[in-house]
């Protein structure tokens, strides 16, 4: 019998996006990959946004508010790592 979870499977990653809790995956990664580009501010928020969305589907009328939001979870990242 198998396992109900592939431990090999992406982690979903909750993040409240204007009110809604939505499911992400790569968040981390992205994380990850936008704090060894040292970038910050509006800048930091573009290249998450564009990172999540090679692996999330965004519709175009919320990337605002994707934006704000994983900015914000960003810094809180961020700020624990230290």
């Amino acid at each position: 019998m198998s396992s109900c979870c592939d431990p090999g499977a992406p982690r979903i990653y909750k993040l409240n996006v204007g009110g809604e809790l939505v499911g992400l995956v790569g968040v981390e990664q992205a994380f990850l990959d936008v704090r060894s580009l040292d970038l910050s501010g509006e800048k930091a928020a573009e290249k998450l946004l564009e990172i999540v969305q090679r692996k999330n589907y965004i519709p175009e009328r919320a990337e605002g508010e994707y934006k704000i939001a994983l900015l914000a979870e960003y810094k809180n990242f961020i700020a624990k790592s230290r």
